[in-house]
């Protein structure tokens, strides 16, 4: 039988840098290109929305969305207030 092979980890300071990502260039949310590009303006108060839809249509919104660089949530927010103007109450 073998002896177990020692498991020590490396300390940080050794640690391997090419390991370790680099997200400093790395923009979400209201730090992405397009709204930075954007004259400032008051931040939008979000709450928390949920719903189920069928696989297939979230699958084609979210593809649809990363291929015009906008988020999700932006793009729900649009096509809601698009359905809300097409049926006032």
């Amino acid at each position: 039988m073998t002896p177990p092979r020692d498991r020590r980890r490396p300390d940080a300071a050794a640690a391997n840098t090419a390991l370790t990502p680099n997200t400093e260039p790395l923009r979400v949310g209201a730090g992405t290109a397009e709204q930075a590009a954007a004259p400032a303006s008051k931040p939008t108060m979000r709450v928390p929305f949920g719903s189920y839809l069928p696989p297939d249509l979230q699958r084609e919104y979210k593809a649809r969305c990363v291929l015009l660089g906008i988020e999700m949530q932006d793009g729900l927010e649009e096509a809601l207030r698009d359905w809300l103007a097409k049926h006032p109450a």
